[in-house]
């Protein structure tokens, strides 16, 4: 879990440092892939992440052919080797500090107990999950994202634009 909560943290040290569109949304989809595979670890069910990963990589495939149209000829500029050695240096330092020293037993032990704790907790969690209450609410989330979406594209033209169909 550290180790993942330190990606993450570096990887956001590392975006301030980007300024090209293409490479801070190369880190976007870095940093959410990373906050997914988090997310599925805490829960007690993997869909949420699986959920989350396809509707971020949706979003970030429409601004990377919006990005690619307007930015299409802009050059990258790397970021100097030194700002990232020292980023990383930094990350360690911090990540050897908050680190706890623990036993293989306890190790054992203690994921022993989250297991049971786990699947428990699984239990209560898929019985609970289409009742009444949420089916409701999850149907009114699947007509407003299918308003919205009918509406965007009723906005949205095809012959102006970044986007625009050209024919010669």
């Amino acid at each position: 879990m550290k180790t993942m909560t330190m990606m993450m943290l570096m990887n956001s040290v590392i975006s301030l440092n980007m300024n090209h569109p293409l490479s801070m949304g190369f880190m976007l989809t870095v940093q959410t892939t990373i906050m997914c595979l988090y997310s599925s670890t805490l829960m007690s069910s993997p869909w949420f992440g699986y959920i989350l990963f396809i509707i971020m990589i949706g979003g970030m495939m429409v601004m990377f052919m919006y990005m690619s149209s307007i930015a299409s000829n802009e050059k990258f500029k790397l970021m100097k080797m030194k700002s990232i050695l020292i980023i990383t240096m930094m990350m360690t330092v911090i990540a050897t500090i908050t680190n706890q020293d623990l036993s293989l037993e306890e190790t054992f032990k203690m994921m022993e107990n989250k297991t049971i704790i786990i699947s428990n907790e699984e239990m209560k969690s898929t019985a609970k999950f289409m009742t009444k209450f949420k089916s409701n609410l999850t149907i009114l989330i699947m007509l407003i994202l299918l308003l919205t979406m009918i509406s965007v594209t009723n906005i949205s033209s095809t012959f102006e634009g970044p986007l625009k169909k050209t024919y010669v």
